[in-house]
């Protein structure tokens, strides 16, 4: 039987990652700013999310009603026809 050989280790950089871990010095102030900043942000395009919502809808219900009166135009001229 062959002996066993220890694997090698590999020669890897190390990582840089850990670095940015440790925790920085206005490490609290600065995630209460970025929570801030989303909540703001947010906000905002919930508001702009609706006032679209509010435009699209109101765009399909015109269009509907007007698409009605042409066809209960249609429906009136038909009627017309059909009793000479």
């Amino acid at each position: 039987m062959k002996p066993k050989t220890k694997a090698k280790a590999s020669k890897s950089a190390r990582s840089k990652k850990a670095s940015t871990r440790v925790t920085a010095a206005g490490q609290e102030e600065a995630a209460s700013a970025r929570a801030a900043k989303a909540a703001t942000r947010a906000k905002a395009m919930g508001a702009g999310a609706a006032g679209t919502a509010a435009a699209r809808q109101f765009g399909k219900t015109r269009a509907q009603a007007i698409q009605a009166h042409v066809q209960a135009r249609g429906q009136r001229q038909q009627a017309k026809r059909d009793s000479r």
